[in-house]
């Protein structure tokens, strides 16, 4: 081949001399030897294309430089150029998170979201989990969300996104309210043995007591949870869904939505403030739920609430393994929720007799006046 390459290099050289010649003999005057000298040059221009006909040596014949040789070992990876960490790392987010805008759980929970009291919760704006593999353990149905969860995380502030929702299978966690704080327990407990600054949450002593908040990568979580065992006047009634949810609401959501801080007081008449309209949606829908006298209060007491919720029914403490107390601690239990409630009351009717006596006065002053 290379021979080859030659001799026609040599060819068209020639062609290329003898056009020219012709040309410079014929071109004093025109006449048809001219004007062929002329295509003949040209063509010949055409044809003499060394780089064309001539073969290439192999790279292998000709080695460059080893890029490599006397590059230095970096110690750690951290010290990788930024620009080639971002771009792997966006490569394996790619692999690993799946289409959490899109997710199937999201068509299962759009009866609870279209028909929720909730005045902000038809236009949220949510992800959802992967769909639940019934050969999967819950614990690792969970894990396969938790790239896109944190992902969700780390964006929805920027993208305004209001919620993640899990979904729990209903005929193992739905059926009542034990089995289904359970359920939640092990989502919960799951995703907080995965907390990217490794603070792990679910792992503390005081998950039940005043002070203590769900979170994920240092970012304060509002959960709601839903199920089919709660009745119809319940406020986490799951609208005839057969399964439950458990909803990751990001604190940074309700201040998107301004809808203030926590507060003890509704204005029930002429209700003014966002939480004041939700709270009566609520109620004129005959799902009222139980409104403390103060915000301080475990948190984790709402999370998976009571059938009852009206104030009397027993705490569900899902975050203990194994569910529901037993014999006397249950009744203590019970007794000091009972005296915590009729204390809250006894202050109530304490207010309005004080501004009922204040009201008489101002009354009767101004009769004397």
């Amino acid at each position: 081949m290379a021979l080859f390459g030659v001799k026609w290099s040599l060819f068209v050289d020639a062609s290329r001399l003898l056009s020219i010649s012709v040309f410079l003999i014929c071109s004093l005057t025109f006449t048809w030897y001219s004007f062929a000298a002329v295509i003949g040059v040209l063509v010949s221009l055409y044809l003499l294309d060394r780089e064309r006909y001539t073969p290439k040596p192999a790279a292998s014949e000709f080695p460059s430089k080893n890029p490599y040789k006397r590059k230095k070992k970096l110690k750690d990876e951290h010290l990788v150029p930024l620009d080639v960490r971002q771009k792997y790392a966006e490569d394996i987010a790619d692999f690993a998170v799946h289409d959490a805008e899109n997710s199937s759980i999201l068509s299962e929970f759009e009866l609870v979201q279209m028909n929720t009291e909730c005045i902000f919760s038809k236009k949220a704006v949510l992800w959802g989990a992967t769909e639940y593999e019934p050969s999967l353990t819950l614990e690792q149905n969970v894990h396969r969300s938790i790239p896109a969860l944190i992902k969700f995380i780390a964006v929805g502030k920027f993208l305004h996104l209001d919620g993640f929702v899990f979904k729990l299978p209903g005929e193992e966690f739905g059926q009542d309210v034990h089995s289904f704080g359970e359920g939640v327990r092990r989502v919960l407990k799951c995703i907080s043995d995965c907390d990217p600054i490794g603070f792990h949450c679910m792992n503390k002593s005081y998950v039940g007591q005043v002070g203590w908040s769900f979170e994920l990568n240092g970012e304060p979580i509002f959960v709601t949870t839903f199920a089919p065992c709660y009745p119809e006047n319940h406020s986490r009634f799951s609208f005839g869904s057969r399964n439950a949810f458990v909803l990751l609401q990001p604190m940074y959501s309700f201040a998107i939505h301004d809808i203030g801080d926590d507060t003890p007081h509704t204005n029930w008449e002429k209700p003014k403030t966002v939480r004041d309209k939700i709270r009566c949606a609520y109620r004129e829908n005959n799902r009222g739920y139980h409104i403390r006298k103060t915000i301080m209060y475990p948190t984790a007491h709402d999370i998976v609430k009571p059938l009852d919720d009206s104030g009397f029914g027993e705490i569900v403490e899902w975050w203990k393994a194994g569910g529901e107390l037993e014999g006397e601690e249950r009744e203590e239990k019970r007794e000091d929720q009972e005296d915590d409630l009729m204390e809250e009351l006894n202050l109530e009717e304490d207010e309005e007799s004080s501004e009922e006596e204040e009201s008489l006065r101002d009354r009767t002053k101004s009769q004397q006046n």
